[in-house]
């Protein structure tokens, strides 16, 4: 998951995202959960400023990325990866 800091993403808060997931998946910025499931990067411009705070996810991208949207994006993506084991 790649999570923009850019101006316009910290102006709409993206802090609160990124510590939120974070939190949610135990990583920092730069790591891997563990078995390389989700990796969470910090990019400085994914070109949704209008729609800020923005986030790529498996290289689709995401605008209005708060808490609560970033859980909905990690629960689905959890589903689709358990969909094909």
């Amino acid at each position: 998951m790649r999570l923009c800091r850019a101006q316009f993403c910290q102006e709409a808060e993206c802090e609160k995202t990124i510590a939120h997931v974070e939190a949610r998946l135990g990583v920092r910025l730069g790591e891997s959960t563990a078995g390389g499931r989700f990796r969470v990067e910090a990019v400085y411009c994914l070109g949704m400023c209008g729609s800020a705070p923005g986030a790529m996810l498996d290289g689709v991208l995401y605008g209005g990325v708060t808490p609560e949207v970033a859980d909905s994006l990690i629960d689905s993506l959890i589903g689709r990866r358990a969909g094909c084991s």
